[in-house]
């Protein structure tokens, strides 16, 4: 929340009130304004990288306008395992679930950094994209 500051000078003149009784002004809570068009759009994002390993492709996906990445698995099975990072140390991981064949990390910061993704299977193998 925004804090905005209402003099009272003229409600106090009105109400007949010193001045000297009264703080100068008061602090009310107000909404936050309206965002201007907003620059950020993960609709844009593309893969920028797979892997190559037979079996489940992980593949990286990257937004411009966010400036983040994220890890997604398909053709994976249960209990496989997707995790993107970047150089700074972030990490974000999810597991194929029961009934399923996919799987999709958060997102990363990859502004000024390089993220990649990898997948851990079930029975231990793995498989990393290349950096962007």
């Amino acid at each position: 929340m925004h804090l905005r500051k209402i003099t009272v000078t003229a409600v106090a003149a009105a109400a007949g009130i010193t001045l000297g009784l009264l703080p100068a002004s008061l602090t009310t809570a107000t909404a936050a304004p309206a965002p201007t068009a907003a620059a950020c759009n993960p609709g844009d994002a593309r893969v920028v990288s797979t892997s190559d390993m037979a079996g489940p492709l992980v593949e990286l996906l990257y937004s411009p306008s966010c400036r983040i990445a994220w890890g997604q698995v398909r053709r994976a099975e249960r209990g496989d395992v997707v995790e993107v990072r970047n150089r700074l140390g972030a990490r974000k991981t999810a597991t194929v679930g029961t009934g399923r064949t996919t799987a999709k990390t958060g997102s990363v910061n990859d502004k000024n950094t390089e993220a990649w993704a990898c997948v851990t299977t079930h029975r231990g193998n793995r498989a990393c994209t290349g950096g962007y």
